[in-house]
This record gives structure tokens, C-alpha cells and sequence, in this order.
């Protein structure tokens, strides 16, 4: 496909550098040195206005298939996939920063006045990973398909984790799961039956919803089940949208500290039940003499990473179990990591990764990003080549899994000998470098 992209700042370079590798992507940005940036991917980049015709006729709008208007500018996103929608008629994907611009996905009309058809909030998208993470005890990471009939959750492994020093074959995990992929280091794998997790594993684990119950209580046995302690730092949009999700929740403890005092008793004002405190979330006194420490979760999601370390670190020196931390430099994650945060997130990411959904389609649809792109869930039809196989005699390209097969009664994690019939679906899990070989391996055969 032809995809241009209006933006060339964090989402923009995000997307260019996702999308590059299967599509013929054009990037636009009127700041000439942004284009360095850009040297190494194999993609076209363009100095101008995204919202004037002439560029916009340069980038070739009359044969795009998609553009993807993502500047720091709500209004300039807007107006571009207006204009992209008068010059030609690609498929428009318009990013916004607040929340009455979020309005137009609910309002058709609006939508089609602008020539809208898709309005993504970053800070939206990373509430809600942030929400599934926490509502899912020593998860970090967590996923949902098929209305939660499968799951799929990530741990780290701690060195008194009951599935290190294990080969795959001894771990004997429970019945409708299946370990689909570790992350050890820099390197990111598919397990084989030979393999032994090890402490600082990160293990990825998919299952139906009974069996990820069980896999939960055997992985991580200390969280438990009952009632979640949480604390949220900043109340900004991210803070905001996370706690009225958790506020709706039952079993959760819900405290939120803002530093603007406005802010504050717009929360209170919104919230039924948490608690919210007016102060600096960096403050060791504060967080001292609110205990904190006995927070089984602290998400700090501050608009600022440096503050978001340091609550994050104080947290973690005070007892805190598990810290969630919003991230807004990329090169930041992994630091975040190694330092002591059990989960760094951030707005770009879970932005790229909701774009990459809706644009990877075809033959194999992608339903979710892990790892920074590293692993991915592709979901596929089971084309008439392989109807009838058993999943041992489908050999699929080797850094891939299928890791759940779709009926319309059930949705099952399978075994070497299912068979296969012609309406099922497959999610499979694979690495970033055999997703294009999963593709070609389940399209019909002429």
C-alpha cells in the first residue's frame, strides 16, 4: 500500500519505521532537519505543509491508499486529512491530543465533515494497556481476544519462579495454555520443548480465560485475587481516563495524587470512589506519610519521564510491589527497565501499535504488538490447503506458533493433534521477521 504520513516527530517516525517494511511509505514535515532522522529507513520524506494541496499532490495523494496525519497539532491533523480527502480518497487516520477533538469517532456526522475515518488518542490507547496490566495481578503485559475467550499475559520471572530452571516439557502448565514466547536480554524467541526459562525471563503465556486463572495463581502466587491497592501519579488525560476505568472496577482501592489543585477537585468531581490527594507525587514526605508503600500497584503517568523515574524510584524504595510508568522518549524504555520499573509504557507506542491493526490486513489481520514489535499476533483464516491437517502436520514457519484456534461454539489453545477444518481461525504468534512467512504460508493456494 501506499501510505503517507503527516508528521515526521515521535508517532510519526513510530509508524514509518513499523510500516516500511511491508508498504511504500511518504513522510511530510515542514522542519527540513527532521528528515535525518529518516536516513536509514527505506522510505520517501518531503519538506512541507501536510495541509497544503501542493504537497500533498507531491506525496502522490492521488494514489494513496492511506494517510495518517499525526503532528502535535490537533487542528493541522485535521485540516490535512480534510484536504487529503477533497484530493483524492485514501483511507484518512487522524491523531488528537484532547478529548473533545475524540468526540468526532463518536459523531458520524463529524467525522465526515472533516473526511475523518478513524480518530486515535495516544493518551487513550496507553490508559487503556495500562488498565488491562493492572486489573491482571503481576502482569507486565496483557491482552485480550475474542470478547476475553483467550488471553494472553507476560511475567517477569524472578529467580524463585516456579517455571525457571525447567525445560518447557517439565513445566507441565495447565491445560488450555501454551507458552508462546520469551524475551531473555536482547533476544526474543519462540520456546521449544528443549527450552529452559530462566531468571529475568520475560514469559509470554496464552490460554483461555480458566486456564490463565490457574497459570496466574502458579506464576505469580503471592499477588493473590482480592482487593488491588492503587495509586496513580498525575492526573492529566492518561491519569484521568486510567482511574475512571479503575474506579468502575470492583475490588480496586483507588488513590490519585495531583499537584494542581483545580485539576484535583475536577477528578474528585468525576470519580465515585477514589481518593484524591492534593500534592506532589515526587514528595518522599508525602508519599510517606499516605503509605504508599502499601500500594500493591503505583502508576505514575506524569507528562514529564525524569519526575516519572523519580516517583517510580521512590515508590519502589517504600515497598511498593509493582510500578507502572508512562514513558514519552522511546530510548527511555529499556533504562526505565533496568533500573527497577517493572512496566514503562508509552503514549507512542501503544499509538503505533492501534495504527498497525487497522493497516496490516489481508490475509492475516494483526490484533496486537508485543515487546516493541517484537513479537506479534496475527490471526488467520485456515485457507482450503490445510483443512483437514492436524496442527503437528502443519509445520508453519519456524519462529511462529498458533497459539489458539476460533470456532464459532469455542475458542480452544491446541494440541499437536487437532485438525483443522475450513471455517477455523488461527491466532498465531510469531517474531517480527517471520510475520511476512506466516502471511504467504496461510494464503489459499491457486
Amino acid at each position: 500500500m501506499r501510505i503517507i504520513i503527516v508528521g515526521g516527530g515521535e508517532v510519526g517516525f513510530g509508524l514509518a519505521q513499523a510500516l516500511s517494511l511491508r508498504h511504500e511509505v511518504i513522510v511530510i514535515d515542514q522542519a527540513s532537519e527532521a528528515a535525518d532522522r529518516f536516513d536509514k529507513l527505506d522510505i520517501e520524506f518531503i519538506v512541507g505543509g501536510g495541509t497544503t494541496a501542493e504537497t500533498l499532490r507531491r506525496a502522490g495523494i492521488d494514489r494513496a491508499d492511506i494517510i495518517i496525519a499525526c503532528t502535535g497539532l490537533d487542528e493541522v491533523n485535521i485540516v490535512a486529512c480534510g484536504m487529503a480527502h477533497q484530493l483524492g480518497s485514501p483511507q484518512t487516520i487522524c491523531f488528537v491530543s484532547r478529548e473533545d477533538f475524540l468526540g468526532l469517532s463518536e459523531q458520524r456526522e463529524g467525522l465526515e465533515r472533516f473526511g475523518i475515518d478513524r480518530v486515535v488518542w495516544p493518551e487513550a490507547q496507553l490508559a487503556d494497556d495500562i488498565e488491562r496490566i493492572v486489573a491482571t495481578p503481576g502482569a507486565i503485559d496483557a491482552e485480550v481476544f475474542e470478547q476475553g475467550a483467550i488471553r494472553l499475559v507476560e511475567y517477569r520471572l524472578d529467580s524463585d519462579s516456579p517455571l525457571i530452571e525447567q525445560t518447557l516439557a517439565e513445566l507441565r502448565l495447565p491445560p488450555g495454555s501454551l507458552l508462546v514466547a520469551v524475551r531473555r536480554g536482547d533476544t526474543f524467541f519462540i520456546p521449544r520443548g528443549d527450552t529452559r526459562l530462566m531468571a529475568g525471563d520475560k514469559a509470554i503465556v496464552m490460554g483461555t480465560a480458566a486456564a490463565m486463572t490457574e497459570v496466574q495463581r502458579r506464576v505469580t502466587p503471592a499477588a493473590g485475587t482480592g482487593r488491588q491497592r492503587v495509586t496513580i501519579i498525575g492526573g492529566g488525560d492518561v491519569g484521568l481516563r486510567l482511574a475512571e476505568r479503575l474506579d468502575a472496577m470492583k475490588g480496586m482501592e483507588l488513590r490519585i495524587i495531583e499537584r494542581e489543585q483545580k485539576r484535583g477537585e475536577m477528578l474528585a468531581a468525576r470519580l465515585r470512589h477514589a481518593l484524591v490527594l492534593n500534592g506532589d507525587g515526587t514528595d518522599l514526605g508525602l508519599l510517606e506519610a499516605e503509605d504508599i508503600g502499601r500500594s500493591d500497584v503505583l502508576v505514575s503517568v506524569i507528562d514529564n519521564d525524569e519526575k516519572n523515574l523519580l516517583a517510580s524510584l521512590l515508590g519502589r524504595q517504600l515497598g511498593v510491589r509493582r510500578i507502572i510508568t508512562r514513558v514519552s522518549k522511546p530510548a527511555n524504555l529499556r533504562l526505565f527497565e533496568r533500573v527497577g520499573v517493572d512496566v514503562a509504557l508509552s503514549a507512542r507506542g501503544a499509538a503505533v501499535a492501534s495504527v498497525l491493526h487497522q493497516v496490516e490486513g489481508g490475509q492475516a489481520s494483526l490484533l496486537a504488538v508485543l515487546e516493541e514489535g517484537e513479537g506479534r499476533i496475527l490471526e488467520v483464516q485456515v485457507p482450503p490447503q490445510h483443512d483437514g491437517r492436524t496442527l503437528r502436520e502443519l509445520d508453519p514457519p519456524r519462529d511462529s506458533i498458533v497459539g489458539a484456534i476460533l470456532r464459532p461454539d469455542k475458542a480452544i489453545v491446541p494440541h499437536g493433534t487437532d485438525r483443522l477444518g475450513s471455517g477455523d481461525r488461527l491466532l498465531v504468534f510469531c517474531t517480527r521477521g517471520a510475520a511476512d512467512q506466516v502471511r504467504t504460508f496461510f494464503s489459499p493456494r491457486r
